[in-house]
């Protein structure tokens, strides 16, 4: 399903607010986008959203 650029824009600032604070390589930026992407279409709130970023990173979500 092809989303709306206000849905994809609403995403890309979860994700934004998700991985805010994290170093990430650069080299891994397209990945983690996608797996969040992937975290978005399952239907996951920001709280998940952004433990599932962490756990993908390899940081603790404590």
């Amino acid at each position: 399903m092809k989303r709306t650029k206000k849905q994809q824009a609403l995403d890309d600032a979860r994700i934004q607010r998700a991985v805010t604070g994290m170093v990430i390589p650069m080299m891994s930026i397209p990945a983690l986008h996608r797996h969040a992407e992937g975290l978005i279409a399952k239907g996951v709130d920001d709280a998940a959203l952004a433990a599932g970023v962490r756990k993908f990173m390899g940081a603790s979500c404590d």
